[in-house]
């Protein structure tokens, strides 16, 4: 098999960031629908944890609420070092539940700023998308070229000076 069937391989990076700003739009409207259309609810604050490994931060929190239909509902959300910043004091949040939604439970005190990290990931898949999109169809070129004609050869020939 020749060596240059593997550049095709680059195809997987921009399927990838693809998937990836697929996946920050669906956790952009999950979030907005629930924001616009579920219901608001206090949450008791169950457990919090906060960890810094080398030089990253994060932690989770674990809510509990009651629907209004009698519903026990407690969960553990992701915790970037941001919003722990913002909800670090507090033993009550305000959240906004919408069970059908993609992102079911909505924090209110760290909404603008979830939705404006969520929009510079999107903004970050799809300058990554696009920039590997350009990579991959020149490198997919090379390789066509590489497998149709074959290398180059250089011949190196030693000059005498006369």
């Amino acid at each position: 098999m020749n060596k240059y069937y593997f550049i095709f391989l680059i195809w997987l990076l921009p399927a990838y960031f693809l998937f990836q700003a697929g996946y920050q739009v669906l956790v952009y409207q999950g979030t907005q629908s629930t924001y616009n259309d579920g219901d608001s609810y206090i949450a008791d604050v169950t457990d919090f944890d906060v960890k810094q490994i080398a030089a990253q931060t994060n932690g989770y929190v674990v809510l509990k609420f009651t629907t209004s239909n009698g519903q026990i509902v407690e969960e553990q959300l992701a915790l970037p070092v941001q919003f722990a910043q913002v909800i670090m004091e507090s033993e009550l949040i305000p959240v906004r539940y919408l069970q059908s939604s993609y992102k079911p439970i909505v924090m209110m005190p760290v909404y603008d700023l979830q939705q404006n990290v969520i929009k510079v990931n999107m903004g970050v898949s799809s300058f990554g998308f696009l920039v590997t999109l350009i990579i991959s169809i020149y490198a997919s070129r090379f390789a066509r070229r590489r497998i149709n004609d074959g290398e180059e050869t250089f011949e190196i020939e030693m000059m005498e000076d006369v």
